[in-house]
């Protein structure tokens, strides 16, 4: 079995063994790592790695929008739908233009999140716990 299998069981195992409370932080590590990965991409001036790196951060940022609750989420999932949707023009320009500066700021936003999530799963739904249907502004069922 070759390193990409290895990871690919590895990013498996991981999605599997977290609660859905913390897919979302999860998502969001994976997100940044891809962003990361296109930024050295764009420096090496390798295109083809910094096209890949940025499709699948896109697609992340396309599972974060759709998994929201729009409903039980109010005004903030509201707000998230906008600051993905962001998020996806952005990576979408960064493709074209190779501006660091705007990967950078999305980074940055992109990990401000991320800490969110993170003490937010910590607070409301430590390891182990079992929350409830409608604790989070991100509907389980993906829709």
């Amino acid at each position: 079995m070759g390193y990409s299998a290895y990871t690919s069981k590895y990013l498996e195992n991981d999605v599997v063994s977290r609660s859905k409370e913390w897919l979302v932080p999860l998502l969001y590590e994976h997100l940044l790592a891809q962003l990361r990965r296109a930024q050295v991409q764009i420096q090496q001036r390798d295109f083809e790695g910094k096209a890949a790196s940025l499709e699948k951060a896109s697609a992340i940022v396309i599972e974060l929008m759709g998994s929201l609750d729009r409903e039980k989420g109010g005004e903030l999932a509201q707000r998230l739908a906008a600051l993905y949707a962001y998020f996806g023009t952005e990576i979408l320009a960064i493709g074209r233009t190779l501006d660091t500066g705007r990967l950078t700021k999305i980074m940055e936003m992109a990990s401000s999140l991320h800490e969110s999530w993170v003490i937010a799963a910590r607070t409301q739904w430590p390891a182990g716990s079992t929350a409830q249907p409608g604790d989070s502004l991100y509907d389980p069922r993906g829709r």
